[in-house]
Order: structure tokens, then sequence, then C-alpha cells
């Protein structure tokens, strides 16, 4: 990891490790399958459940398959459950209010570039730690606020954000990864508030990572350079509040 690594202790007494890193370190994208398999070997984890699997599910059935891992995907949408083509995908809301999640408990909850998408992060977080069992994980990747990007696709409007992602990202595959209504609800880098929303909860916080720096200004040069400017600085004297994503590795305590 480049950038700053921090530990320190919450005041349950809990070690915790927070890092900052460049955006190229972040797991949400193409690194999340290897991110999350590497994760079940070091951990001995065989029950998984991915929240917000839809048309990308990201463990491979081959690594499932020759792990012997109880594999549950779930989604909200059923267009996006129909582009999977895995016939065993669950469709759920889990930001329902008091939902199960089929086939629990499970050793592992995961979702990547989900989270900002929860209308009701409270619940949804609620739900997963219900459906763990004691001394699970819930390890999520996230778009955060407030980086200028986020901020403005959180307030535009749908129709304009959605024309200005098809322009600064024109090779986006549509079909199979489409564009989903943002909330960004506690969706932020490693701020003292939102340890303390993921405690509230339950959770052990046993890992934060907060990433600077992202890709949308790569059409514009100028703007382009500044984004490198700014990260580069930030890489050197991290700010949580300005994080564009964040990795965050949860534990249900053994004793709940």
């Amino acid at each position: 990891m480049n950038g700053a690594d921090k530990r320190y202790f919450t005041e349950e007494g809990q070690l915790m490790l927070i890092k900052f890193a460049s955006v190229e370190n972040f797991e949400g994208w193409t690194k999340f399958p290897s991110f999350i398999e590497n994760l079940v070997m070091e951990h001995s984890l065989t029950r998984i459940c991915e929240v917000g699997a839809g048309a990308n599910p990201a463990i491979r059935p081959g690594f499932a398959e020759s792990h012997g891992l109880i594999y549950t995907a779930i989604d909200n949408c059923n267009e996006e459950i129909e582009k999977s083509g895995m016939k065993e995908m669950s469709a759920v809301d889990i930001c329902g209010v008091d939902v199960l999640l089929p086939e629990a408990p499970y050793d592992l909850i995961c979702s990547r570039m989900s989270a900002e998408h929860f209308d009701n992060s409270k619940a949804a977080y609620s739900n997963m730690f219900n459906a763990l069992s004691p001394g699970g994980l819930s390890v999520h990747c996230f778009a955060t606020l407030y980086t200028l990007p986020f901020v403005f696709n959180r307030l535009l409007p749908e129709v304009v954000s959605d024309f200005i992602l098809h322009y600064v990202q024109p090779e986006r595959d549509r079909e199979m990864h489409d564009k989903f209504r943002a909330y960004y609800s506690h969706c932020r880098g490693p701020m003292k508030r939102q340890i303390r929303f993921f405690e509230s909860i339950g959770y052990e916080v046993l890992e934060y990572r907060g990433y600077f720096g992202h890709s949308y200004y790569r059409r514009i040069p100028v703007l382009r350079g500044l984004e490198v400017f700014k990260t580069d600085l930030l890489l050197k004297r991290p700010c949580a509040f300005l994080t564009s994503y964040a990795t965050i590795i949860l534990q249900r305590p053994l004793n709940v």
C-alpha cells in the first residue's frame, strides 16, 4: 500500500488499522474477486454471501466448487439477476427493515460498488450483521463523498449525471455495468463518525482503507493534471474527508 498506515485502539480496546493509498490499489473493481478469494483462503471461510452481485458476481464458480464454498448471491434488481445467468441468485432488498438473508448465517458477506446505492444503509448493515455467524466478516468496497465527481452525481438529476458519465467513460459497457442511483449514505472515508456508525450496529471495525484519486477527468487534460497533483498531496498528508473510495473490513464479535 502507498500512503500512510495507522494502528490504534478503539474505546472498546479493539485494534483497528487505517490505511490510505492511491486509487490504483483500490479493490473495488477488477481486483475484487482475487481480494475476496484471498480473504476466503486466509480465514478458511466457507459460507459466503455477495450483496448486490447483479450482472457480475465476484466469486468464480470454479473457485467456489474447488474450495467447497456455499456461495449465495443476491440483488434487488431482477433485470440484473437475469444478466448474470445465475439461476440460483436471489432477489432480496438488503435495505428493507428486518430482512432475512437466504441461507444465513454466513462466514463472509461482501459487496462490490453497491453500498453507495443503499437507500437505507442502517437497515442494510443491520441485516448483514444479523446474517453473520459470530466472528464472521463483512467486507465492502464503495465510492465515497466528498470527492467532486460523486458530489455532483449525488446532487444532479439522473439524466444529467448519466450524460456526464457517458461522456467521461464512453467505453463503459452499459449493458453489463449499468448506472444506478447513488445515495452515498454512510459512504465516507475512515472518519470517526463513520467508525462510530458501524460500531453502533455492533460491528468491530478491523480495517478501514481510504483511496485518493479517480479517472473521471482523463478526457480533460487540465483537470486530470490538477487531480493528479491533489492526489499526490493527499497521499503525503491524508485527509479522510477527501477520499474517493473506501474498503472496510468489519467483524461480528465472537460473543454476539
